[in-house]
């Protein structure tokens, strides 16, 4: 029988204190837009629907955690960059919003309240008034700070400006500004009341860079931002996609009390690496299993990674990234249903 709140079960295995059971978060919040007729486009200008919307899906499929977030390029979007309109939302552009690392100080970096960023501060504020004492709510501050200077560079020559090892000095200026930016949205999703601020830090997967890019370039500022975030008294989540098994170790280094690990992440490596160190959340597959797989495989896959961590804490059963539009709505009830059928502790 369950005996606390999705809060309290949350909570308690971020900190590494068993919980009742074994808490589940979907990362369903875009595909809960689609699902709910409106769509990622609609919902990044109207925080007061992306909340309802948010809220409907909790309803209805009773999982522990809601995410705030419409798409992975809202930062960069509002300081200018130019995004590519698709079925499931908007992505970046090849180019960047300067040609040059010399430019970087040109770029004026706005205020997140007078931008769209305002509408995911609405939204995690409305959802913390209406759920927050039952519900863990995830305030997304979007991209890490290697993410972001690569799509307001232009991705491509990003790679290269850190492959060429020119001018490492400006690179680490852009890193540097980015996360200063990064830090300042974050600390308004804290003040709208979200209980874990998370960011996607998709291009500083070991699938994308080195363990030596990571080392130099993305670890130094994660683990800055995380010590800024603490101080506040907040907590940080990690989302990176891909193979993490390289720079797994210093990745659990930044300090992060969450991880959402990716479906190319070996589980066994990331647990054992992890356990009472950080919590980890993550990692069904979200196309193979979740997308077109059938409800008793979803509960399958979902099964042998709550019994590899019970009856310790430090998990949250999740996908390894964020649900398409799409996805049958009976393999997310089919997730939310094996944390309860066999999370029990």
């Amino acid at each position: 029988m369950e005996t606390m709140t999705s809060l309290e079960r949350s909570l308690r295995a971020i900190h590494h204190q068993q919980p009742d059971r074994v808490p589940v978060i979907p990362q369903a919040h875009v595909w809960a837009l689609y699902h709910y007729g409106s769509s990622s486009h609609e919902c990044m200008y109207d925080g007061e629907l992306y909340a309802e919307l948010q809220i409907q899906a909790w309803k209805e499929f009773g999982w522990d955690g809601i995410f705030v977030a419409t798409d992975s390029v809202a930062i960069a979007h509002s300081l200018g960059l130019e995004v590519l309109d698709t079925d499931v939302g908007v992505g970046p552009a090849p180019d960047g919003v300067f040609d040059s690392l010399a430019d970087v100080d040109k770029l004026e970096w706005v205020d997140p309240r007078a931008t769209r960023l305002n509408e995911w501060i609405k939204a995690t504020r409305i959802l913390a008034e209406e759920l927050g004492d039952r519900v863990l709510v995830f305030g997304r501050a979007d991209t890490g700070a290697f993410s972001l200077a690569a799509q307001l560079r232009g991705m491509a020559d990003f790679l290269l400006d850190v492959g060429e090892k020119k001018e490492p000095e400006r690179i680490h200026h852009l890193v540097s500004l980015c996360n200063q930016y990064i830090l300042s949205f974050a600390e308004l999703q804290m003040d709208a009341g979200a209980h874990v601020v998370t960011i996607g830090d998709s291009m500083a997967s070991g699938s994308l860079v080195s363990p030596a890019t990571y080392e130099e370039y993305a670890f130094p500022y994660e683990q800055e931002l995380d010590k800024q975030i603490r101080k506040r008294g907040g907590r940080l989540s990690i989302h990176i996609c891909g193979d993490m098994r390289r720079t797994m170790n210093r990745w659990i280094d930044t300090g992060a009390h969450i991880l959402e690990f990716d479906t190319p992440t070996d589980f066994d490596t990331a647990w054992q690496a992890a356990r009472g160190r950080t919590c980890l959340l993550g990692n069904v597959d979200t196309s193979d299993v979740i997308a077109f797989g059938s409800p008793e495989r979803v509960m399958a896959e979902c099964r042998w990674r709550i019994e590899k961590v019970k009856p310790e804490s430090g998990y949250i059963l999740s996908s390894g990234c964020a649900l398409s539009p799409g996805v049958p709505a009976e393999n997310l009830q089919a997730m939310v249903e094996s944390a309860r059928q066999y999370g029990a502790y």
